[in-house]
């Protein structure tokens, strides 16, 4: 009878871990996703950065992780600390900003220039919005 339970056990745990190994390696090689492949919602940097100071939870539901369309001047471009390239976007308001973090390093945008770009939000700091794997569209 105890022989007969143990192989019981033994057959579960190597169908689960069977299992659990086939769904791993399915989701490790899962294709990543592009902003391109996505149709973005359109929104202005004052539009943006206006949801998250007046009420940051309720623009996290609505805007946290998905893809956006946002039009701005750029105010300032710098690289971040992976050697990539940020633009730092404004609207009407000069304290409403979106702070992008372009996938490509090689993008040109410069001071002063009227921009589109679509990104992934990925909420808010004292900076401003934060938008991930951006490209500018054109």
């Amino acid at each position: 009878m105890l022989m007969k339970n143990w192989k019981i056990i033994f057959t579960v745990v190597v169908v689960i871990a069977i299992i659990g190994g086939v769904v791993g390696y399915m989701m490790w090689n899962m294709p990543h996703r592009k902003v391109e492949d996505i149709k973005g919602e359109e929104v202005t940097v004052t539009e943006l950065a206006g949801a998250f100071a007046a009420d940051e939870a309720k623009a996290n539901e609505k805007y946290l992780n998905k893809a956006l369309t946002v039009k701005g001047t750029v105010t300032e471009t710098q690289q971040n600390q992976d050697g990539g390239l940020m633009i730092v976007l404004a609207g009407d308001d000069p304290m409403a900003t979106v702070q992008c973090t372009m996938r490509d390093k090689d993008v040109k945008a410069g001071t002063g220039e009227a921009v589109t770009v679509k990104g992934f939000c990925t909420g808010s700091s004292l900076f401003g919005v934060l938008l991930s794997d951006c490209v500018i569209v054109k």
